[in-house]
């Protein structure tokens, strides 16, 4: 899968800039998507209801009200994210709702486009306009995914902090690696997962880099709003009801904690997570570690930010938006080296992350009744997923080892 995958040469600069149309096309369609959304927005006002718990946590810092006091919309909603994050979201409560989507749309499509641009040029690509069609052509592919459609739908934050990731710990600096992806982690916590990732990988500047960006979201937090942040670091942080809390929502939660919540019978669900998070968690943090040694640091930050998922007590299936990476460099290699089961395999997971979020999603809106154990196979798809990447880098890796030590005890 992404063993293989080298960082590739550099991109080469010719006179002529041949990709200048196809990038034309992406901020086309990141336009048109702002526009529709827009429009819908105006029209309906449906849709992007974590960016308005977003813009109240916003408007609650303005009028110096309570931010974990909230309870938004219709389904009352609570504001899960850092005193932090509320501070960054008050942009948003200057405008409508309707021109803040469109600018949130906007913003992701074009982080989206971004995303995959650093990917393509990482790998085999090296011409430009070679580079700006397969970005597109990967964009029009990427867009359908659940995943993707959910977090613009939603006016999620996914996208954004996963380019602010991938731009901080691959680009700029060497010396402020990691404080970007410390304050993507004083936002929304789970980017915390890659602190472990940079001390195995022995980037130890990167990982305090990392600490000292997410300790100083905090201190600002208690500066700037110290009743709200002795509310969410006294707690509020780690109450998942605050965010499962409505009848049915474990069926969507695509971590492990999510798999254990809809087995059937008496379990011991708290012992046998935290049992599995270790295992897991410890186990694919080393797998990650392996894969950047062999494959670059973008497949790298790709398979930790999976075992993030996976460990975290709610993943809903909009937080799966690393199946961007994990697909992109896994259709790069199978492309180079022209492998055949692999272009299968890339096919299938595109699927997976394709179809089965909307049909669970179809059937438990319009056909609660008949939300059975079959359905356990869809909305558990992702982690299955996860967890056969894992498997599966583990198991490549150990042949590698193997015929290494093969090959070296002939040479003796």
């Amino acid at each position: 899968m992404l063993s293989s995958v080298s960082a590739g040469p550099r991109i080469r600069s010719g006179k002529k800039d041949g990709g200048s149309f196809q990038v034309a096309c992406g901020v086309l369609i990141a336009l048109i998507g702002a526009l529709a959304a827009f429009a819908f927005s105006a029209i309906h006002a449906k849709g992007w209801i974590d960016l308005e718990v977003y813009r109240e946590g916003g408007a609650a810092v303005l009028r110096r009200t309570a931010v974990y006091d909230l309870a938004v919309g219709e389904r009352w909603l609570k504001f899960t994210y850092s005193p932090f994050a509320a501070m960054l979201f008050t942009p948003l409560a200057l405008v409508g709702m309707e021109i803040a989507v469109a600018l949130w749309v906007l913003i992701s499509i074009l982080a989206l486009e971004a995303v995959v641009w650093i990917l393509i040029g990482r790998t085999a690509v090296k011409h430009r306009d070679r580079r700006a069609t397969h970005t597109l052509l990967a964009v029009v592919a990427i867009l359908p995914l659940y995943p993707v459609t959910l977090t613009l739908w939603n006016g999620q934050i996914g996208i954004i902090l996963l380019l602010a990731i991938v731009v901080d710990l691959t680009h700029g600096k060497e010396k402020w690696r990691g404080i970007g992806t410390g304050i993507a982690a004083g936002i929304k916590l789970t980017p915390l997962i890659f602190i472990p990732y940079l001390l195995i990988t022995r980037r130890f500047r990167a990982a305090l880099m990392a600490g000292l960006g997410f300790l100083g979201t905090v201190v600002l937090g208690f500066l700037l709003l110290p009743a709200d942040s002795r509310d969410y670091w006294g707690g509020a942080f780690f109450d998942t009801q605050r965010v499962a809390a409505e009848q049915g929502a474990d069926f969507f939660n695509q971590s492990l904690r999510g798999v254990l919540m809809l087995m059937p019978g008496s379990w011991p669900t708290v012992p046998l997570w935290l049992v599995l998070c270790a295992v897991v968690g410890t186990g694919g943090l080393l797998v990650a570690a392996r894969t950047a040694k062999k494959a670059g640091e973008l497949a790298g930050i790709t398979v930790c930010a999976i075992v993030g998922l996976l460990v975290s007590p709610v993943s809903w299936p909009h937080h799966w938006v690393w199946c961007i990476p994990l697909l992109v460099l896994w259709a790069q290699h199978a492309q180079r080296t022209e492998a055949t089961l692999e272009k299968v395999g890339v096919g299938f997971l595109w699927f997976v992350f394709l179809l089965p979020g909307y049909i669970a999603l179809a059937v438990l809106l319009v056909y609660p009744s008949h939300a059975g154990m079959w359905l356990m196979l869809l909305t558990d798809s992702y982690v299955l997923s996860g967890l056969s990447t894992l498997l599966a880098l583990a198991v490549c890796f150990g042949r590698s080892d193997r015929r290494r030590r093969r090959h070296g005890s002939g040479d003796g």
